[in-house]
């Protein structure tokens, strides 16, 4: 029993005092992997889950664009007025026996005279 306790050797102050660094530079050095190793850290973490909540919106919004364009589409396709209407307005189509008369607006000249 007596070995057994003199194996068992008390620190010293110094001892202690050079553990307790020890202890405290290798916590210092973990929490600094932890917050800025490349691709791991919480900063990447936190860049990341910014990055997924805008990708997240992004797809949002694309699938109500896509949901606008296949209306659309239903619409091109069934509805022969709207087709007919837009035929008209974006390409400048006529139906048969009709004539366009474009007016051109210009500027009125001034009746006065100008004083000499």
């Amino acid at each position: 029993m007596n070995r057994h306790q003199n194996n068992k050797k008390k620190l010293s102050r110094q001892e202690r005092k050079r553990l307790k660094y020890i202890i405290i530079l290798v916590s210092v050095v973990v929490l600094l992997l932890l917050l800025f190793f490349p691709g791991r850290s919480l900063l990447s973490y936190h860049r990341m889950r910014k990055q997924v909540s805008s990708l997240i919106e992004q797809n949002r919004q694309l699938e109500q664009h896509n949901r606008e364009l296949a209306a659309e589409i239903k619409r091109l396709q069934t509805d022969d007025a709207y087709l007919e209407q837009l035929a008209r307005k974006k390409y400048g189509l006529l139906k048969d026996n009709e004539i366009v008369f474009e007016f051109k607006s210009g500027k009125k000249k001034s009746g006065r005279k100008k004083d000499k």
